[in-house]
């Protein structure tokens, strides 16, 4: 029994005989180790060498380690562990993933938490342990994972060529998932009894042997030493197989790369368009662009962002459009400047439809806000080809518009979009215009032989973002107000649009 200045306190000689007590149940060396709080990665390493110098063990006992650990199953021994660094190797080079760090994860069976405490509970009554002594005892506890870590980190470095980058931590990351056969089986009927309850929910889970580590950390918290050797004696939990690996998983973050496009063409998507499942247009701005980024870098998949977007039939010309590619779980991740440069001109050379018109760059987080940001804040820049409807007699006046500024207008959702858009009136701004009548050679690629050319204009506007410009011209019905059609008194229609411009420094 521990009492006085001593309480708080675990002395050489009694961490010996908590040491002897755990190994003569079943725990591997390792183990033994962690409960009495070994930090220095040494001890693990060699843990055989280390016990036998402190005369924990001696050199006999070194056959007695090949049965599975009572505590981790074996996720701390040599014999279960032999194989697991060639394992990931190899898991690591078929995906042949370039990145030079790498950031380890281990996944141990639910119930190594449930042995320990049950180990605990034993310990202190056979050991005449106090509460405080044995609380002592549960915070120098070291972490099975970060032991497993310790000495098998250094072999993986070893054999696969990269750097173990624990602190930042590294975008590589190694996932390995440790199951034991028998995991749930022999603790089910405990867990029916303190997690099922009435919920019949509950009650199936539990049906089907599987609980997770907030059931155990919850019933461990409302369960006494004394109901947990009720429940169990160690004989019952002693293994009869390790532990082995239910799989390995390998990911790297994703990367981003943007940039400005061009899109040329007015049969043109932004984003691969489906009716129905049906296609509706061959390709789309993202396919264009993206595609050849991620097959290049071998990315699992990609998202593709935007700053707003523009309609299949209108161009989005001059600097372009702000755009980012995420590339999920890419493979090849050294993107140097001469790869985005070759990046570039293999996406410009292969399509006319759209084009990069700025250099591509790797983007940090930051960057990516301001793109998110930008659609609301920023100024976009039209050209408008229009048609004055129904003139029998003067056409309308059009030079006043160059004076009118900040004009205030309210649009209710577009009819053409409110099959996907809420009904929402908004108000936005149009900031300044310029008019002016068509010149011939504007007029030569349409069709209009039904028209007079008379009755043509050029209409340049500058709008706050997510002005719906096309029902600014025309007014939807009268959905907005005012609009172009009220400020000529005419009934005005839009032929073709573009985007000229998008206030955003970018990328």
């Amino acid at each position: 029994m521990y009492s006085g200045s001593k309480m708080n306190t675990i002395t050489t000689e009694e961490e010996k005989k908590i040491f002897q007590f755990l190994k003569s149940h079943g725990c591997c060396l390792r183990c033994c180790f962690r409960f009495i709080g070994y930090r220095a990665p040494k001890y693990y390493f060699n843990p055989f060498e280390f016990a036998v110098q402190l005369s924990y063990a001696n050199t006999k006992d070194e056959t007695s380690l090949e049965a599975p650990c009572i505590i981790c199953l074996g996720v701390l021994q040599d014999k279960a562990q032999e194989n697991i660094v060639t394992k990931i190797a190899k898991k690591v080079n078929e995906e042949n993933y370039d990145c030079t760090t790498f950031t380890c994860a281990l996944t141990v069976p639910v119930s190594v938490k449930l042995r320990e405490y049950i180990l605990y509970a034993y310990m202190s009554k056979e050991e005449t342990l106090d509460k405080s002594a044995l609380s002592t005892l549960k915070t120098k506890l070291q972490n099975v994972k970060d032991i497993w870590k310790s000495f098998m980190i250094p072999k993986l470095e070893e054999i696969m060529c990269k750097r173990a980058d624990l602190s930042t931590p590294s975008p590589f990351l190694i996932e390995v998932f440790l199951t034991y056969a028998d995991n749930e089986t022999i603790f089910k009927e405990l867990m029916n009894k303190y997690k099922g309850g009435n919920n019949k929910q509950k009650k199936r889970k539990c049906s089907d042997n599987t609980f997770s580590r907030k059931d155990i950390e919850t019933m461990l918290n409302e369960m006494t030493d004394e109901q947990l050797m009720q429940q169990f004696t160690i004989s019952q939990i002693v293994p009869e197989t390790f532990v082995h690996i239910d799989n390995i998983s390998c990911s790297h973050n994703s990367i981003f790369i943007g940039g400005r496009y061009s899109k040329l063409s007015r049969k043109l998507s932004q984003t691969p368009w489906f009716i129905n499942g049906e296609k509706k247009v061959e390709t789309s701005v993202q396919d264009l662009l993206c595609n050849p980024i991620a097959e290049i870098v071998k990315a699992e998949s990609i998202k593709f962002l935007s700053s707003g977007r523009e309609d299949v039939d209108v161009r989005n010309i001059h600097d372009g459009r702000p755009f980012a590619v995420e590339l999920l779980n890419p493979r090849m991740t050294n993107i140097t400047s001469e790869l985005l440069t070759y990046l570039m001109d293999n996406i410009n050379q292969s399509t006319k439809q759209v084009q990069i018109t700025s250099n591509l760059k790797i983007l940090s987080r930051l960057d990516l806000k301001k793109l998110k940001e930008g659609e609301n804040v920023k100024t976009k820049f039209y050209r408008a080809l229009c048609i004055c409807r129904n003139v029998n007699g003067d056409l309308p006046r059009l030079e006043h518009l160059n004076n009118l500024k900040n004009i205030k207008i309210i649009q209710k959702t577009p009819l053409r979009v409110l099959h996907r858009r809420p009904l929402s009136p908004r108000t936005r701004v149009i900031y300044e215009m310029r008019a002016r009548w068509a010149k011939p050679h504007e007029l030569k690629a349409l069709h209009t032989a039904a028209e007079s050319t008379d009755v043509f204009f050029i209409l340049d506007v500058k709008t706050q973002a997510g002005t719906y410009v096309k029902e600014f011209v025309h007014g939807d019905f009268g959905r907005t107000n005012p609009s172009l059609c009220n400020f000529i008194n005419a009934e005005v229609d839009i032929v073709a649009l573009d985007v000229t411009g998008i206030n955003l420094i970018w990328p």
